[in-house]
């Protein structure tokens, strides 16, 4: 089981980023969903850094941390930076930041390494969703839509959109924080396309050498 975990250790994190962002993308999913998710982002994020210890209890700290705001949002009303955001955008960009680290140094270049940057991939997307929410909480009408307040799930479709260049123009930046993100979201997309790719013709060079060798 701990062999399959640590093989399988990407495939895991994309597969907890996935159901995350269905989760988060969903209007009003209920609470146990959305623990359950982000509890399972904890733990693939976790066993993805089980041989970093510091990280690992830096990640296990903020994810329970996150996942107590989670329960307290519901009892009390918590500070706008608290219940808005910070505490999720510190997990995803600690997970993000060392994922990155592993996807464009670790040699040899394997399949698993192509999950890790999809599951990176999210990361950046969920990070930059939460720095929408937090930004509109701050500063209201800082980012609008053709049906009044935005919400969570439309943050993270207008992430997703931003990060991918498509920009459907439905929901528009208008603040200078909002449109700062916003051009800084879609500048690391463009970025990200050419480190995936990068990365992939590595993979093919790679296996391409070790077919020479036999």
């Amino acid at each position: 089981m701990n062999e399959f975990l640590l093989r399988y250790r990407f495939r895991l994190l994309l597969l907890g980023s996935v159901l995350l962002c269905l989760v988060l993308g969903w209007p009003e999913p209920p609470l146990w969903l959305k623990w359950g998710a982000l509890l399972g982002l904890l733990l693939a994020g976790i066993n993805t850094l089980r041989r970093k210890l510091l990280l690992r209890r830096l990640a296990l700290l903020i994810g329970l941390f996150n996942l107590a705001l989670l329960g307290l949002g519901q009892l009390v009303a918590l500070p706008r930076a608290m219940g808005d955001g910070l505490g999720s955008i510190a997990l995803y960009i600690l997970l993000g930041a060392t994922l990155f680290r592993r996807v464009t140094s670790e040699r040899p270049v394997t399949g698993e390494l192509v999950y890790g940057l999809c599951a990176l991939y999210l990361q950046i997307a969920l990070a930059f969703a939460f720095a929408y929410q937090l930004v509109s909480a701050l500063e209201p009408g800082a980012l609008r839509g053709p049906a009044g307040p935005l919400m969570l799930d439309d943050f993270v479709y207008y992430s997703l959109a931003t990060l991918t260049t498509v920009g459907y123009g439905d929901i528009h930046a208008i603040a200078p924080a909002a449109r700062l993100l916003a051009g800084t979201e879609a500048v690391v997309g463009v970025m990200f396309i050419a480190l995936a790719v990068a990365r992939c013709v590595a993979l093919m060079q790679d296996e391409n050498s070790s077919g020479e060798d036999v």
